[in-house]
């Protein structure tokens, strides 16, 4: 039996790579690392979490789970998670003092989720492809760059140029992985990843830096995080008939798990209870219960033709599906 590869920091990751088999269907175990480490700083930002970004957070975790439902079950469809599955990829926050400063680990989420992946189905240079992307991604390495040729190019000049420099010997992996067309799932795992980071940004509007593994975002370039979108993606209103897969309370708003009959994958709803008719509520519990669609008018963010979340805004006024 050949020795089992463990990974437990930034520099053995990096000799894994540089000496393993790209032809080979092997993927090493992680122990004590990656790990998430987002550093907000601001005035309300001192060891302290706002409503809002504390959704932030909650969201970068669903998008965590979210991507191995997709590996494991070929859906993100959270109802399809068993509760022990939950549970063992559940991530701690740990908040320090001073500013707002989260870390925590991630070597068990990405274990569970390269063990979920058809290795006999992939050819080597496809797994090590997504284990790139799937490591670094989650970890937060240039969390919201988007690579071409061009900035892969790049990536390896930085990289010869600072050949002791781990960091960015990763980051020209990254570039490497993602400039020559990766599979499905390592495109899947990245947008998820950035999604996650995204909704971090978002949580924290009046924050004046904030950094994701050292990388440091200045306010202005956390403003064009938030108002940037891939080219793909579109906002649209829409009113259709949805399936509710669930709905949670949190704060003045209510979060959803939605489905377009016919249709396998799933979305996160957002619902603002300051301004949605509370005399409509009950029906959307009561298509929830009844597992009955209703027709909803909703704000949403659409890629590809699939919506990755929405806005709900209103029962629409043919309500339950016939």
């Amino acid at each position: 039996m050949s020795k089992q590869n463990v990974v437990t920091s930034a520099k053995s990751f990096l000799r894994f790579l540089d000496a393993a088999d790209p032809s080979a269907q092997v993927v090493p175990v992680f122990k004590g690392w990656p790990n998430f480490d987002v550093e907000v700083e601001g005035d309300r930002y001192k060891g302290t979490l706002t409503p809002k970004l504390m959704e932030g957070f909650i969201e970068f975790h669903e998008q965590m789970m979210r991507a191995y439902a997709e590996i494991r079950y070929g859906t993100p469809v959270l109802t399809r998670l068993t509760h022990a599955e939950k549970a063992d990829l559940e991530i701690v926050f740990k908040i320090t003092e001073g500013c707002t400063h989260g870390k925590g680990p991630l070597d068990e989420f990405i274990n569970r989720l390269l063990a979920a992946l058809p290795l006999n189905k992939l050819s080597g240079n496809n797994i090590t492809a997504i284990l790139i992307v799937a490591v670094l991604s989650y970890a937060g390495y240039q969390a919201f760059k988007e690579w071409n040729g061009t900035h892969a190019e790049q990536a390896r000049l930085d990289a010869s140029q600072k050949v002791e420099d781990t960091h960015a010997r990763l980051v020209e992996k990254l570039a490497d992985a993602l400039s020559r067309k990766p599979p499905e799932e390592a495109r899947m795992l990245r947008d998820r990843a950035t999604e996650g980071y995204r909704s971090i940004v978002q949580g924290a509007p009046d924050a004046s830096s904030i950094s994701i593994q050292g990388e440091h975002y200045n306010a202005d370039e956390l403003a064009n995080i938030r108002a940037a979108e891939p080219h793909t993606r579109a906002r649209q209103e829409r009113r259709e008939d949805l399936l509710i897969d669930m709905i949670k309370r949190n704060g003045e708003a209510l979060s959803l798990t939605l489905r377009i009959p016919g249709e396998e994958y799933a979305f996160a709803g957002k619902i603002d209870l300051s301004s949605f008719d509370p005399e409509r509520l009950n029906e959307l519990f009561d298509a929830l219960r009844d597992a009955k669609a209703i027709r909803l008018f909703h704000y949403s963010v659409v890629e590809n033709g699939r919506v990755l979340r929405t806005n709900v805004l209103a029962v629409d006024n043919y309500s339950i599906a016939r």
